[in-house]
């Protein structure tokens, strides 16, 4: 038995002397290779309220070792003045679609005022891959159809983090918390 390789470090996103910090990383691997997709939510300051948008980098397998592309800013996950945040991408195997689930948040406000006010702000939020992360679809708003009326008992609510599975059935799954507007408690 030889000795276990151990690989090799590599930072992906790193805060840069302009102020943009990154924050709740994603990965995904994607079959065949695989490819490797890593997500994270890039904002102007670490502040929550900050977050701008959601970029990604891909990943190949080369010779034992993984390749990174460049940032790639997934200008398509976004709703108009709204803050894109918490990436959680899942593969569906059958088809070869990545979806890439978010929440987007209207304006600058803080899932800490959210709870205490009891006033959600967030939008479930999806964007369609068929090709590995290289292309990406238009936004879709999923709210109404994923959550309904169950949402006007939250005081906010997020997917992730990390990401989502496919199970046995086909059926994707998701991980995601939600705050009650009469508890204030989390339930995921």
């Amino acid at each position: 038995m030889g000795v276990p390789r151990t690989p090799s470090r590599t930072v992906l996103f790193e805060r840069e002397r302009t102020g943009l910090t990154y924050r709740v990383p994603s990965l995904l691997p994607v079959p065949p290779g695989p490819t490797l997709l890593a997500f994270v939510e890039q904002r102007l300051s670490p502040d929550d309220s900050h977050a701008h948008r959601l970029v990604l980098r891909r990943g190949t397998l080369a010779g034992g070792s993984v390749r990174w592309g460049a940032l790639h800013v997934l200008g398509t996950a976004a709703l108009a003045e709204h803050r894109s945040m918490n990436p959680c991408p899942v593969h569906d195997a059958g088809t070869g679609t990545v979806f890439l689930f978010f929440i987007a948040v209207l304006g600058h406000t803080p899932e800490a005022v959210q709870i205490a006010t009891g006033r959600n702000a967030a939008r479930l939020c999806c964007v369609a891959s068929p090709d590995a992360g290289l292309s990406w679809g238009s936004a879709r708003d999923l709210t109404e159809e994923a959550i309904g009326g169950a949402v006007q008992d939250w005081a906010t609510f997020a997917v992730g983090p990390g990401h989502g599975v496919q199970l046995p059935s086909g059926r994707l799954l998701v991980p995601a918390y939600t705050y009650r507007v009469d508890r204030r408690e989390c339930f995921g």
